[in-house]
């Protein structure tokens, strides 16, 4: 493997929030064409580099660049690609939608499908945040130090009342299993205020979310070695096996079966 991978789990007030924290290093053996396709999992990645060396992405329509030292990289429904020409440190944040948006006071629909520099999007409390985490020396101290600012943060950003917050959650842990009745059933609002309020702070329809969620599930045939397609098909509620792999690629770009033959390319985080 040309990769290493660790998690951290969040604090408990947090986990609602925040998806893990995790140290990342890429190209191991430091290949000058190394690169990984991303595939989608419903969150947001604030990407903390903790070398000068980077990994390159591009914004549709441009070249590919350095990305900056503190990257947020915004929800994708399709698969993106990150290029590494040297060995890249990381530590990392994966945020709900929503939680980024309790957080940060700050709407994602800012960085759909696309990455920015997270200065630009936050601003200097992020800067000073990712500066001094940069330097923190092991990562449970890293964690520990996220844990206390962004508890404070949620102290001062949490919304009373977030009907997102309650969808998403709910969407989540039903792993995008559910339909619409089940959801307006359980959140005392109509499915028109509902979507508008999805649209306005995410720039996305309820049916997407619940698309990319239940993506999760698809994930962890990715991470195996063999599933049988129509019994998956059929556990995770698709029509039959060809409706199963037609959203495969559409959020992976390829079919299941040349998946399996090029494994090793993707990179693919559960939530």
């Amino acid at each position: 493997m040309n990769i290493s991978f660790h998690e951290y789990i969040p604090a408990l007030i947090l986990q609602p929030y925040i998806e893990t924290y995790w140290k990342g290093n890429f190209n191991l053996n430091r290949n000058v064409d190394f690169q990984q396709n991303v595939i989608p999992n419903g969150c947001i990645e604030l990407i903390i580099h903790l070398t000068n060396h980077h990994c390159a992405l591009n914004k549709e329509g441009e070249s590919y660049h350095k990305s900056p030292p503190f990257t947020l990289i915004g929800m994708y429904d399709k698969p993106y690609i990150v290029k590494f020409s040297e060995k890249v440190q990381v530590f990392a944040i994966r945020f709900y939608p929503d939680g980024f948006r309790n957080i940060f006071g700050v709407p994602p629909s800012e960085f759909l499908s696309t990455y920015e520099d997270g200065i630009n999007v936050v601003g200097k409390r992020l800067y000073d945040f990712c500066a001094y985490l940069k330097d923190v020396e092991t990562p449970d101290n890293k964690v520990k130090q996220a844990n206390e600012f962004f508890i404070e943060q949620l102290s001062e950003n949490r919304k009373e009342y977030d009907i997102t917050h309650m969808a998403m959650e709910l969407i989540r842990q039903k792993q995008g299993l559910m339909d619409f009745k089940e959801l307006t059933d359980r959140i005392p609002i109509s499915l028109r205020q509902l979507q508008r309020e999805f649209k306005n702070h995410y720039k996305v329809k309820i049916t997407d979310y619940i698309r990319v969620t239940r993506l999760n599930a698809i994930n962890k045939y990715m991470l195996g070695t063999s599933s049988n397609l129509t019994e998956l098909a059929y556990h995770l509620d698709f029509t039959d096996q060809s409706h199963f792999i037609r959203e495969f690629k559409h959020y992976t770009g390829v079919s299941p079966k040349q998946f399996l033959k090029e494994k090793t390319s993707f990179l693919v985080n559960t939530i």
